[in-house]
């Protein structure tokens, strides 16, 4: 039988990815697709902190807005992603502190 997991550790877990992500906030605009479109978004971006293209100018930023949808279907979409975060991104809810589990208190 498989072990089911508190409150306290799902929310432990996601707070890893959420420090990292917050620490070096480009693994949030490549999470959620499929690799080749997250190479595409870190190539194009690269360029533009290069100074090697500019980002605000020209189709580029229809490109990037095109890539970054994409990367947000695939994951809206993906068969990975469970029904209830699917569910979720339905019906979105303001944010929310936790506290803890009643087993802490």
């Amino acid at each position: 039988m498989p072990q089911t997991k508190s409150k306290y550790q799902f929310f432990q877990e996601a707070s890893l990815s959420q420090k990292l992500a917050f620490n070096d906030k480009e693994y949030s605009r490549y999470a959620g697709t499929d690799p080749q479109t997250s190479l595409k978004i870190m190539f194009f971006e690269t360029l533009g902190k290069h100074k090697k293209i500019d980002l605000e100018k020209g189709d580029m930023p229809l490109f990037m807005d095109l890539l970054h949808g994409r990367r947000k279907v695939f994951f809206a979409t993906s068969e990975k992603v469970n029904e209830i975060t699917k569910m979720g991104l339905q019906m979105p809810k303001a944010e929310y502190e936790y506290f803890g589990d009643d087993e802490d208190t």
